[in-house]
């Protein structure tokens, strides 16, 4: 198995297990610092399942985009390259809110817990940290699937189904929105990330033996 159907069955995987992580969220996750608090002292587990799945279907993209940032060369190169070191930059903001979700459950059973968790949320070096990394990353995801558009790597409305994801989930979804709903505002960016694995991973040995894509 060479490394581009590797790279291809992650894209594929990874956008499923990120789907897979909306349902696991319990209601009040994403709400108020007491709100969050509350939600973590009464569903410890179901809130570890949810981060910590979100965060494995993120890491999984690290090898595809390090392949695809490697493989492609010539047309969407630029593009590529910016998406996907982009896009690693958003994982690392993930797995920073993933951290913050952790320390939740661990602050829910202290008496000081609100006051140390909302204290944690109102600091601005949190949104430099995981905020500000997991919005580029997002936004890196279009770019990188313009790249692989230009690239010939994926199709014009591949990277038209990530900017509607993206637009979405970031700007017109609620807090209170429920796991289907969520699902919902991704599967645009799963099918698109979808489709490229697919591509990749379905590469006759001929393809695959070239070394780099045009």
């Amino acid at each position: 198995m060479n490394r581009r159907t590797v790279a291809g069955l992650l894209l594929i995987a990874s956008p499923v297990v990120h789907i897979a992580s909306s349902f696991f969220w319990p209601a009040g996750s994403d709400g108020s610092p007491a709100t969050q608090l509350a939600t973590a002292a009464a569903h410890p587990g179901a809130l570890t399942a949810a981060t910590v799945t979100e965060a494995v279907g993120w890491l999984m993209l690290l090898p595809a985009l390090v392949v695809l940032w490697s493989e492609v060369r010539g047309r969407g190169r630029v593009l590529v390259g910016i998406g996907a070191w982009g896009a690693v930059l958003g994982v690392f903001g993930f797995f920073a809110g993933t951290i913050l979700n952790l320390v939740s459950i661990v602050l829910a059973g202290q008496p000081d817990g609100l006051g140390v968790f909302r204290a944690l949320r109102d600091d601005g070096r949190i949104g430099v940290v995981a905020l500000v990394p997991l919005l580029v990353g997002v936004l890196s995801l279009v770019v990188l699937l313009a790249g692989l558009a230009r690239a010939r790597l994926a199709a014009w409305w591949q990277p038209v189904l990530g900017a509607v994801a993206v637009v979405v989930t970031e700007g017109l979804l609620p807090d209170s929105a429920g796991p289907v709903l969520s699902a919902a505002a991704f599967a645009p960016m799963a099918a698109a990330l979808i489709a490229v694995g697919v591509r990749l991973s379905v590469a006759s040995p001929a393809r695959a033996a070239e070394p780099a894509f045009a």
